[in-house]
């Protein structure tokens, strides 16, 4: 059965002439006609509006099968789900990549988190993993490392930090590395600053 036939069998199911179609789609009856002959096709941004008009899907008005959904994957063992908190940023579908406009975004995550990947500053409680920001860090303790465009405000970091700004922590297990300040109570590794160092 072609689309014609099915316009003009849905149609006449609808219990409509041709013209009674045509003004509810906004065409004229000779188009409507047209269609059901066969002899061109409606516009494509009309097809969801014929769809909708008669109750069906984009699928059944073409006279396609819906097809059976894909078989579920198996899950992947444990060891091999990427536990990593991603935050990007978005106009429409497109991802902006412009990190200028993304350090003016802060996301503030409550309870705790595995690793974060955050084009964005971000503010949390406790991190068992690691947080790369493209902004400012400001979270409770990190087991891991921290990798922040701006500055870092943690309590105890379990690993290194890198910072483009200032870095302000109780203890880092690790190496410090910051582009402004470092105010820490305690450091195990190597400190490297852009200004001022205080214990």
């Amino acid at each position: 059965m072609t689309l014609g036939n099915r316009i003009a069998a849905l149609r006449k199911q609808a219990g409509l002439t041709q013209e009674a179609l045509a003004q509810k789609l906004g065409v004229t009856n000779q188009a409507v006609s047209k269609w059901e002959s066969d002899q061109c096709c409606p516009d494509v941004l009309l097809l969801p509006k014929i769809a909708d008009e008669f109750g069906q899907s984009l699928d059944a008005l073409f006279g396609r099968e819906t097809a059976a959904p894909p078989a579920p994957e198996e899950a992947p063992e444990e060891e091999e789900v990427e536990d990593i908190f991603h935050i990007r940023l978005f106009r429409g579908n497109t991802w902006l990549e412009d990190y200028e406009l993304a350090r003016q975004v802060e996301i503030i995550w409550t309870g705790p988190l595995l690793n974060v990947q955050s084009d964005f500053a971000v503010s949390c409680e406790n991190v068992s993993g690691d947080v790369n920001a493209g902004g400012s860090v400001n979270c409770d303790a990190v087991d891991g490392d921290v990798n922040a465009g701006g500055n870092v405000s943690c309590d105890d970091v379990g690993g290194n930090i890198k910072a483009g700004g200032n870095v302000s922590c109780d203890d880092v297990a690790g190496d410090v590395i910051a582009g402004g300040d470092v105010n820490c109570d305690d450091v195990a590794g190597s400190v490297t600053a852009g200004r001022n160092v205080n214990f």
